[in-house]
């Protein structure tokens, strides 16, 4: 019976290990600048490229982490614009050192994963906020912070404005039911090619009428 038991305990510790060997850590605040966790970076974003007027803060290639507490936060404010009816801004961040750009946007595969996970806390004046994982090409445009969309910009996608209050909430993703392509998309594209492919995920802004967010999030995980 006793060796039943130890026999047990040793599974079980084994699946437990296991379990966090798979979890990848995106940010966990322990550091600040704009270092993530997992060895990516964080910045923001804005429409200037496309013509547009919206403000984001920190500026984009300027992001550093906000403190919060005893940790570090990921924080992003701002006001989209009313030049373009799809004005935007958003934050983001690179899953590996070299998955972003400038840089080798080598792609990080993350179809061993089904949920990522984040607490979010803040305010928004309307709009829309949602978690997008883009799909791009795997190099940089020349001159760009960034690289070619595969998708004409119609990503995988999951709105969480309802999710944004002012104490931290707790949001879990399904990768494969809850993200979906916009109505609108006319590249069809699998969800395990955008997986296997990934190099960042967005918390993208959007709004025609000058709305206004300030948003903060922590603990991101994939499992």
């Amino acid at each position: 019976m006793k060796r039943f038991i130890f026999i047990a305990v040793s599974v079980m510790a084994f699946a437990f290990l296991l379990y966090a060997a798979e979890k990848l850590v995106i940010e966990d605040g322990t550091t600040g600048k704009n270092r993530a966790t997992c060895g990516g970076w964080w910045y923001t974003y804005n429409d200037a490229e496309s013509g547009g007027n919206s403000e984001v803060w920190p500026k984009p290639q300027e992001f550093e982490k906000s403190k919060d507490g005893s940790s570090f936060v990921a924080r992003m404010k701002g006001k989209t614009g009313n030049k373009l009816g799809w004005d935007f801004i958003g934050i983001g961040v690179t899953l590996s050192e070299k998955s972003g750009c400038p840089g080798e946007a080598t792609p990080v595969d993350l179809t061993k994963y089904t949920t990522l996970s984040f607490k979010i806390k803040g305010e928004i004046s309307g709009g829309r906020l949602t978690v997008i994982i883009p799909y791009t090409e795997n190099k940089c445009e020349e001159g760009k912070y960034g690289s070619k969309t595969l998708t004409d910009w119609a990503d995988y996608e999951i709105g969480i404005s309802p999710k944004v209050t002012k104490d931290w909430t707790l949001v879990k993703i399904d990768l494969r039911k809850d993200l979906k392509q916009p109505k609108w998309a006319k590249k069809i594209v699998s969800i395990e090619d955008v997986l296997k492919n990934a190099h960042n995920i967005n918390w993208h802004f959007s709004s025609p009428d000058g709305d206004t967010i300030d948003i903060s999030i922590k603990d991101i995980e994939l499992n």
